[in-house]
C-alpha cells in the first residue's frame, strides 16, 4: 500500500470512483509510517442526489463513536468535498500529534 500522505484514507478514491457507492463510503485511516489511526465514514448523504451535502467522520481506533466531523454542502463537487476531506486531514493530524502515547 502507498501511503504518501501524512494522513491517507485508505479507500477513499475507490468510494469516489464508484458514483459514492454506500458500502464503499468508509476505510482505515492510516499514517504515512504505518499507523492505524482509525476509520474514515461518509454519512448522511444520498448518492443519488449528488447535489446534496454529507459528512465525513473519523472514528479513532477502539471506539464507537466519530470524535472529529467535517460536513460539506456538495457530494459531487470535488472542491466541495476535497475542502471538508482537508479540513478534516489536518483536524486528524492535530489529534494525533496531541494525543498521549
Amino acid at each position: 500500500m502507498n501511503l504518501i500522505y501524512p494522513i491517507n484514507f485508505v479507500g477513499h478514491d475507490e468510494w469516489m470512483e464508484s458514483g459514492y457507492a454506500l458500502d464503499l463510503a468508509q476505510g482505515d485511516v492510516i499514517t504515512r509510517d504505518g499507523e492505524v489511526l482509525g476509520t474514515w465514514r461518509v454519512v448522511a448523504y444520498d448518492p443519488n442526489l449528488d447535489t446534496q451535502g454529507g459528512r465525513y467522520e473519523f472514528v479513532a481506533d477502539g471506539q464507537e463513536r466519530a470524535v472529529l466531523a467535517e460536513a460539506f454542502g456538495v457530494l459531487d463537487s470535488r472542491i466541495n468535498r476535497g475542502l471538508a476531506l482537508s479540513t478534516l486531514t489536518r483536524a486528524i493530524r492535530d489529534w494525533h500529534e496531541t494525543s498521549p502515547s
